[in-house]
């Protein structure tokens, strides 16, 4: 009797080894790659590009890859000078504002990849994204400004990229236009400012509005001075006001966009003189401690088109 139990419990102990499920392959928990296009260095369009008044569109260029399969891949355009106020604006002008999908159901045939594909790569100009011209996405003139353009993957498990990590790509682009007010500067040496600690920054020059039939009267300026940045045109959303990196923050008028902008009265709104602007009380006085600084300025007209440059102040 002994001896059959003993048998009875090998033949459990076989039969349920033999019923132990095979493990399975590590599940796949990796968002896909996102990087430049073959044949370039750098996704495009680059973080910090500026798109000259005479410019119509940018390239978009840049690669997917996932060993899984890649699902999908969104390419995202919007307005990065909206500081989310409820500006009433000419209806003339659009913000370019795009949602591209690539996916194997998509419609269209430069957004489309076989299913199954574990590396895409854009570089073709059917995916450019136009905001004048024939080509152009928009139904009016564009808002001339600052915009974030975002590249975002998911793979066919669903792991998808973001920006908290830097697997999503990010870029702020800006777009000009020969409507949008002028800032220029005329005592560049070397293209910089010079400055003496102690002593007001002296910056000769204009910001006006242009003599093109869409250009419109100056309604706000933003001045301010702070830490150099490695990326002038392509700096952090300047939506908000005075940070530990400012040694001068002054706005004059009323923003569109920013539900903090506002400041005094422009002098006028054809045509300002900064040598006259940046003077007495509003003079610019230069720190001790630093060798270099970004002079920054935002000019918008009427119709919410935005200019901003950033020019490098030398310190002696």
């Amino acid at each position: 009797m002994k001896r059959n139990g003993i048998v009875l419990l090998a033949f459990v102990s076989t039969l349920f080894l033999a019923c132990d499920p095979v493990s399975e392959s590590p599940q796949d928990l990796e968002a896909p790659v996102i990087d430049h296009a073959d044949g370039h260095d750098e996704i495009e369009p680059e973080n910090g590009e500026v798109f000259s008044e005479t410019a119509d569109h940018t390239h978009v260029r840049f690669s997917v890859e996932d060993p899984s399969g890649i699902g999908q891949v969104r390419v995202n355009v919007h307005a990065n000078f909206d500081g989310h106020s409820h500006a009433r604006m000419n209806n003339d002008f659009v913000r370019l504002d795009v949602n591209d999908i690539y996916s194997p159901e998509a419609s269209n045939p430069d957004f489309r990849f076989p299913e199954g594909t574990t590396r895409i790569n854009i570089d073709g100009p059917g995916t450019d994204i136009y905001w004048t011209g024939t080509n152009s996405r928009l139904t009016g003139p564009v808002i001339a400004g600052s915009y974030d353009v975002g590249i975002e993957a998911t793979d066919i498990h669903g792991n998808q990229t973001g920006y908290d990590d830097g697997s999503s790509y990010l870029a702020t682009i800006q777009i000009r236009t020969p409507y949008a007010p002028s800032i220029n500067i005329t005592n560049l040496h070397d293209d910089e400012l010079e400055g003496e600690v102690g002593m007001p920054l002296n910056v000769e020059g204009s910001i006006s509005r242009t003599g093109h039939e869409l250009s419109a009267p100056i309604s706000f300026l933003w001045i301010r001075l702070t830490e150099e940045h490695d990326d002038h045109e392509g700096e952090d959303d300047h939506n908000h006001r005075l940070s530990e990196e400012d040694y001068y923050d002054k706005m004059w008028g009323t923003s569109a966009w920013l539900d903090e902008g506002s400041g005094p009265d422009l002098p006028h709104d054809e045509m300002l003189d900064l040598s006259k602007i940046l003077s007495g009380d509003n003079a610019i006085q230069i720190p001790s401690g630093e060798d270099h600084l970004d002079l920054v300025i935002r000019a918008e007209d009427v119709n919410g088109n935005t200019t901003e440059k950033t020019f490098t102040v030398h310190i002696e």
